[in-house]
C-alpha cells in the first residue's frame, strides 16, 4: 500500500507544465528533423538515381533511431521517474498489452523483424498479399507498395511474414525480366534466337553489364507443335520493368515480322 501511494505521488510530481512542454518541444524537434532528413534523402535520390535504393533504405533506420532517442531521453533526462513508478508503469503496460488486441503488437514485432532480417527493403519489387509493386515505405506496423497501376497498397507486416515473399531484385537496382514469344515450328530457330538477342541488346532499357539469355523450347497447342523463344534480360531500373517488356515485344516482333516468320 505504501509503495502504491509513493508511486502515485511520484506520478503526480511528474505532471508539471515545464516537463510536458519540454517533451512536446523535443517531439516537435524530432519531427522537424525527420522531415528535413526525408527531404534531403529525396533530393539525393533525384540527384543520384543510381544510389536511390541506398537513400530510401536509410530512412526507416534513421526514424527508428530518432524516436527511440526521444523516448529514452524523455524518460531518463526529463521525467527521471522514481523506481516504484517505473515498476508500476511496467506492470500496467504488461496487463494492457496482454488484454488488448494482439494484431497491432504482431504487426509491430513483424516490422522490427523485417528491419533486422529483411526479406525485402525499400525499393524492392515484391509480391505481398497478392499485390505486385515497389516497396516505397517500410514502417513499424505496415509496408507500403506502389503498383504499376499507380495504386498505393498497405500490407500489414504480420501478413507479409505469414506467406512466401517473391522479391524480383533483392536489393539491386536492376532486375531480370522474362518475355516469351511463340513461332511456327518451321521457322529457322537459330535466326529467331539471333534476332531476339540483337533486338534486346538495342533496347535503351537493357542493363548490358549482365548477360542476355535466349532459350529455345517447344509447345503443343491447338493441335500443333510450336517453338517458343524465351528472352531473359535485365532492366537497368526496376521502375522501368513494364516499359522494358513493351519495348522488347515491339522490337522482337518487328524483327520477326520483317523476317516473315509469321507468314503462312
Amino acid at each position: 500500500m505504501d509503495d502504491s501511494r509513493e508511486a502515485l505521488q511520484a506520478f503526480l510530481a511528474i505532471i508539471s507544465f515545464d516537463r510536458i512542454a519540454s517533451i512536446i518541444l523535443l517531439c516537435l524537434f524530432a519531427w522537424l528533423l525527420l522531415v528535413a532528413i526525408e527531404f534531403l534523402l529525396n533530393q539525393l535520390s533525384k540527384a543520384l538515381p543510381k544510389y536511390r535504393l541506398i537513400w530510401n533504405r536509410a530512412y526507416p533506420f534513421v526514424r527508428l533511431f530518432v524516436w527511440l532517442s526521444v523516448i529514452i531521453y524523455s524518460i531518463v533526462g526529463i521525467i527521471n521517474p522514481h523506481e516504484n513508478l517505473i515498476l508500476a508503469v511496467v506492470g500496467s503496460i504488461s496487463i494492457v498489452v496482454g488484454l488488448a488486441t494482439q494484431e497491432p503488437a504482431k504487426n509491430m514485432i513483424a516490422g522490427f523483424i523485417i528491419m533486422i532480417n529483411p526479406p525485402y527493403r525499400v525499393g524492392d519489387m515484391v509480391t505481398l498479399a497478392g499485390h505486385y509493386g515497389e516497396v516505397i515505405k517500410l514502417e513499424w506496423s505496415v509496408t507500403w507498395l506502389r503498383t504499376f497501376d499507380d495504386n498505393t497498397i498497405m500490407v500489414p507486416n504480420a501478413e507479409a511474414l505469414k506467406t512466401a515473399v517473391s522479391n524480383a531484385n533483392s536489393g539491386a537496382l536492376d532486375e531480370m525480366v522474362v518475355v516469351k514469344f511463340t513461332l511456327p515450328i518451321h521457322v529457322d530457330h537459330k535466326k529467331a534466337i539471333a534476332l531476339a538477342r540483337e533486338a534486346t541488346q538495342c533496347s535503351p532499357y537493357t542493363f548490358l553489364n549482365k548477360p542476355i539469355i535466349v532459350n529455345l523450347g517447344n509447345d503443343f497447342s491447338f493441335g500443333q507443335y510450336q517453338q517458343t523463344i524465351t528472352v531473359k534480360a535485365y532492366v537497368m531500373d526496376v521502375r522501368l520493368e513494364k516499359k522494358f517488356i513493351s519495348d522488347i515485344n515491339i522490337r522482337v516482333l518487328s524483327a520477326y515480322k520483317n523476317a516473315h516468320f509469321y507468314d503462312a
